[in-house]
């Protein structure tokens, strides 16, 4: 569910490019919410002592390091992985004379559920949806915290330091290390930037706007960007990714990372003791900056797709923390499993021929206001998630610097008034309009409760249901269909314009302009500071042209069992939490 790809407007060239787009689009989309943090920095207290830093060249941070704790205890013991097949030979990059790993004082291992694995764990090529994955080995430049503030990561200095947000500064961490053993540098960190922008990637799309890059100093860089870019920080945090920097002899030889890691992270990959598709197995990194932050001797990723199966391992013991759902988040609570999550995820209906070029009546305002009239949000939300708070009629969730609670009454449910604008429209007799959708995250099932209601006031949709993530992607994109089923993530008007707003986005896949827009976002991609006006007007003409229909916040969820801490998943990180910070209370 990558919402990153500018000029991506094209169907997919290869099935494993379209599973890739889709796998972002649908567990990432959320990340890329929180983009909208403008670059706040943290106040939270240090770690370690350390240069603070600067938010966009406003404020500086208190002396912070990561998110972690300083307490760490006991881990518990846990279960092996599964697994018959040894995996080939490991082939990281670090040197072959490297150390022995060194364990946590308190040693044992943690097994992490993930419901999905990346065709390379390579983070250059990759998907911020598989972020559980890369989280263990790589360390990102910042760190955004469950506040929404921005903490140093192998940064300690970082932002904007002009007034158009189209320069921006870097300072390093002194003293870090790869996992291979060579020094982290501003050269190296220059090399990574330069690989992930030449690769044909969604992570590559974060860098569009970057125009040249030039070490200043052994520890320093200056970003020069071609247009104003707010929220370049969020994109260099754990939650998209472009910060987690690969090694120089991590990029020399890319082979090497399809099953292995050169990353800054507090563990590495061992790759003959995982199991492709199935179990990967992590060590700590001997040369961590940060040695306090590893609270664990072993740590293996279980790959666990299905989600009442990932409740059950958990209750039976067999892994101790991992990706949650929002179909089984209250069977989790019910086993006595913490769950934790934040509302993220816009799902509902993306109204796409917005120029009635395939379904005239969409071209037509006043019938997609009259959609989002005709939906019982409430009842929805109830229904699907259980939880009525998380109904959706706006372009932002509350907390977000979009949001206006004024516009929740703008297209509220209200039959009568979706009859009278069909009637308006010339359609009082009915309409039928084009859905596609895709039996993934409960999107099937969501558009059959929404079809449901919309009929009662004279609205037909005609579904067709596709069963796996790339013929709904190559649907999508196609121009065949007028509406689709949407699941996209909500935080900023940036995150938004990237991949709905933007023509060539794979989210306006009939590349809709509008002027007013255009305009709004010029006035936003230029402001420094507090942008919540501006962002709250975009909102509001999105909400006026009704450019989808939006129905509830879904939340990204993750479950850990009893006797764990350390993490937290808030509207603020994108509910996307410091994994490796898991450890026993």
């Amino acid at each position: 569910m990558s919402v990153l790809f500018r000029g991506f407007g094209q169907q997919p060239t290869s099935s494993l490019r379209a599973l890739r787009w889709i796998a972002a689009m649908v567990a990432v989309t959320a990340l890329l919410a929180s983009c909208g943090n403008n670059d706040d920095v943290s106040d939270e207290p240090p770690t370690e002592p350390e240069t603070t830093a600067p938010a966009d060249g406003e404020e500086a941070a208190p002396e912070a390091t990561t998110p972690a704790d300083e307490e760490q205890a006991e881990p518990e013991a846990t279960a092996p992985a599964d697994g018959e097949e040894a995996a080939p030979e490991a082939t990281t990059p670090a040197d072959e004379e490297q150390a022995e790993p060194e364990g946590p004082p308190g040693g044992g291992t943690l097994t992490f559920g993930i419901v999905a694995i990346p065709p390379s764990l390579n983070p250059g090529i990759g998907d911020p949806a598989y972020n559980a994955v890369y989280q263990w080995a790589y360390d990102p430049l910042v760190f955004l915290q469950p506040d929404g503030t921005f903490a140093p990561g192998l940064a300690v200095e970082f932002g904007h330091t002009d007034d158009r947000n189209m320069r921006y500064e870097l300072t390093l961490r002194e003293g870090v290390k790869f996992s291979d053993g060579t020094d982290l540098d501003a050269e190296a960190v220059k090399g990574h930037f330069d690989y992930v922008r030449s690769q044909p990637t969604a992570l590559a799309q974060q860098f569009a706007r970057v125009e040249d890059i030039t070490v200043t100093g052994p520890l320093s860089l200056v970003i020069e960007l071609s247009e104003p870019d707010p929220g370049l920080t969020f994109n260099l945090a754990q939650g998209f990714g472009g910060g987690n920097i690969i090694s120089p002899k991590g990029i020399e030889s890319p082979e090497t990372l399809d099953l292995g890691t050169a990353g800054a992270g507090p563990y590495i990959l061992v790759a003959a003791d995982s199991v492709v598709g199935d179990t990967y197995t992590f060590v700590p990194n001997p040369h961590y900056w940060n040695p306090d932050r590893i609270h664990w001797d072993e740590v293996v990723l279980r790959v666990i797709p299905n989600s009442s199966s990932m409740v059950e391992a958990i209750r039976a013991g067999q892994i101790q923390a991992g990706q949650g759902d929002p179909t089984t988040m209250a069977a989790a609570a019910d086993a006595g499993i913490s769950v934790l999550s934040a509302p993220q995820v816009m799902f509902g209906l993306n109204l796409v021929d917005r120029h009635g070029e395939v379904s005239a009546p969409l071209g037509d305002e006043r019938v997609r206001r009259a959609l989002n009239h005709g939906v019982d949000r409430e009842a929805l939300a109830a229904a699907l998630l259980g939880d009525t708070s998380l109904t959706l009629s706006q372009y932002a969730i509350e907390g977000q610097r979009g949001y206006d609670p004024s516009l929740n009454a703008v297209n509220a449910y209200n039959p009568d008034r979706a009859r009278q604008l069909l009637a308006e429209a010339g359609y009082g007799d009915g309409v039928t309009i084009g859905v596609l959708t895709v039996s993934l995250f409960s999107l099937d099932t969501m558009v059959e409760a929404v079809a449901g209601q919309l009929a009662e006031v004279g609205v037909a949709l005609d579904i067709t249901a596709v069963a796996d993530p790339t013929s709904y992607f190559v649907g999508m994109t196609s121009k065949e269909h007028p509406a689709v089923a949407l699941a996209y993530g909500l935080g900023t008007m940036q995150s938004l314009h990237v991949g709905f707003i933007d023509p060539l986005g794979p989210f306006n896949p009939f590349g809709v302009v509008d002027e007013q827009l255009d305009s709004l976002y010029e006035e936003y991609f230029s402001t420094v500071g507090d942008s919540s006006d501006v962002e709250q007007r975009i909102n509001a003409r999105l909400v006026d042209q009704a450019w989808a229909l939006p129905v509830m916040a879904s939340p990204i969820a993750w479950y850990v069992a009893e006797g764990l801490t350390g993490i937290e998943a808030t509207g603020g990180n994108g509910a996307i939490p410091t994994l490796a910070d898991l450890r026993r209370e």
